[in-house]
């Protein structure tokens, strides 16, 4: 079979948000799902307001399997504080590329490894495009 010789581009520009709070425990939350043609994740922003640090666990699923893809650490009052918001991007990207692919339909899911303490929330941001 021939290789693709056309770029593929993003054709629908996405941005998407989850807010994490202590009802949630350590739940996994559904951050976005893949368009019809798939979706290209550039970045995912996490701010956080809480008083401890917390930890978040990051998913793909496939409609059947959360297959876990890294942890990313969210310093007490990143992006509220002097502490500035958190790229998760850097921890969770291919070593050989600086964004996320996921094929039609698969989830990108994120929970908190320890529940949010009550009343405080952690912003969760993805941006990207559905091809």
């Amino acid at each position: 079979m021939a290789a693709n010789t056309n770029p593929i581009f993003e054709l629908t520009p996405i941005s998407v948000g989850h807010q994490i709070v202590n009802g949630d425990g350590t739940t996994l939350q559904t951050l976005l799902t893949a368009g019809a043609e798939g979706s290209r994740i550039d970045a995912i922003l996490v701010s956080s307001d809480d008083t401890s640090d917390r930890n978040l666990a990051f998913y793909i699923n496939d409609g059947a399997t959360d297959f876990y893809i890294g942890n990313v650490a969210v310093p007490l009052g990143s992006g509220y504080t002097i502490v500035v918001r958190v790229d998760a991007m850097m921890t969770l990207k291919p070593a050989f590329q600086n964004f996320l692919v996921l094929h039609h339909a698969y989830l990108l899911k994120v929970g908190a490894v320890v529940a949010v303490t009550t009343a405080k929330t952690i912003t969760v941001v993805a941006i990207g495009g559905d091809f």
